[in-house]
């Protein structure tokens, strides 16, 4: 056999490949950021009304008022029963790159024993990916989430 006769890819066309593939690993890796971003606030979104609900159901099963009280400042919220020297069962940070802005809502909300928040009201989540009203309905402390 010669040489002439053997098959295979020349240098350009396995420079060529190799051009087509690091241009779109580099397009991957530089989209990657923002959707870990945005799952970083859908996540919170998510864990912020269980945890409501958890507050909620709390409530009912101890047959006791639960507070939240929302640190804006210090970029957490905090799940308190009713006695006032307890610690709290609750303390969740989250990234100061999540602004939520009260917009109805007061910074505590209360359970009573029936489960029933003492306030109605809206919370906005903002970020620079994306925006989240949570609503919280006063008769029923039902809570609902959109997506502005």
């Amino acid at each position: 056999m010669t040489v002439m006769n053997q098959k295979g890819f020349t240098l350009l066309e396995s420079l060529t490949v190799l051009m087509i593939g690091s241009i779109m690993f580099s397009l991957l890796f530089a989209l990657l950021p923002p959707i870990y971003e945005k799952r970083i606030v859908q996540h919170f979104v998510s864990q912020l009304e269980e945890d409501l609900l958890y507050a909620q159901q709390t409530a009912l099963v101890r047959h006791t008022t639960v507070k939240v009280q929302f640190d804006f400042a210090g970029c957490r919220y905090i799940m308190k029963y009713s006695d006032e020297g307890s610690s709290p069962e609750l303390v969740r940070t989250y990234s100061c790159n999540i602004a939520i802005k009260k917009s109805t809502l007061k910074p505590i909300l209360t359970f009573n024993p029936s489960g029933v928040p003492n306030q109605g009201g809206k919370i906005v989540i903002d970020t620079q990916h994306a925006s989240f009203i949570l609503t919280i309905y006063l008769g029923s402390g039902k809570i609902n989430v959109q997506k502005k």
